[in-house]
C-alpha cells in the first residue's frame, strides 16, 4: 500500500503549521495521506478518479513547494503513479461499483419493488403459521440493499446455544 512505502513519510499526516508555516503560503489546497484515507473511509469520493485526484494533487503541491527535481516531489509522483496504475488496473470494477451507486443515488432501485414483494409474501406467509421469510438490510462498500434471506421458520434461534450458530453458519455457507 502508499502507506507502506519507505519514503512516503512526509506525506503521512498534514504539514505543520507550526514547523513550515510558509507551506501555507505557497500551497493553497494542502493534501495527505491522511486527508484521503479518511475520505476513503468516510466513502466521500464518489468515484475514482475523484481520488486520483487527491494523489494528483498531493504531487502537484510536493512539485510546487519543494521543487520537481527534489526526493519529496519525486516520491508524491511515484505515489501518484502507483495509486493511478491500481484504478486502472481495476478499472472495469470501479466502474460497476460507481455504476451501482450512482443507480442507488438516482433512485433507480429495482430490488426496492422486489423487497414490497417479498414483504407482501412475509406477512401472508407468517399469518398461515409455515415458516416466515425474511428480508435483511445490509450496507457493503456503503451501498446499501435488502436481501431476501429466505424462510426462517426451520431455525432454532436459541441465545443459549452455540451449536444453532454453527448449523446456521453451515446452511448460509459462512
Amino acid at each position: 500500500s502508499v502507506e507502506r512505502r519507505p519514503n512516503s513519510g512526509a506525506f503521512q499526516r498534514p504539514v505543520s503549521r507550526r514547523d513550515i508555516p510558509r507551506y501555507y503560503e505557497v500551497v493553497s489546497q494542502p493534501i495527505s495521506l491522511m486527508e484521503i484515507g479518511d475520505r476513503i473511509s468516510k466513502y466521500s469520493y464518489k468515484t475514482a478518479d475523484a481520488m486520483v485526484a487527491d494523489f494528483d494533487l498531493m504531487k502537484n503541491n510536493a512539485i510546487k513547494f519543494n521543487g520537481a527535481e527534489s526526493g519529496l516531489a519525486k516520491e508524491a509522483s511515484a505515489i501518484y503513479e502507483y495509486a493511478k496504475s491500481i484504478i486502472n488496473d481495476n478499472r472495469a470494477e470501479f466502474d460497476a461499483m460507481e455504476e451501482a451507486v450512482d443507480d442507488q443515488m438516482s433512485g433507480k432501485k429495482k430490488k426496492k419493488k422486489k423487497k414490497t414483494k417479498a414483504s407482501s409474501k412475509q406477512s401472508g406467509a407468517a399469518g398461515t403459521g409455515g415458516g416466515s421469510r425474511k428480508m435483511a438490510d445490509i450496507v457493503l462498500d456503503g451501498v446499501k440493499t435488502s436481501v431476501d434471506v429466505g424462510d426462517l421458520g426451520n431455525f432454532n434461534f436459541d441465545a443459549e446455544s452455540d451449536s444453532d450458530d454453527d448449523a446456521l453458519d453451515g446452511k448460509l455457507n459462512l
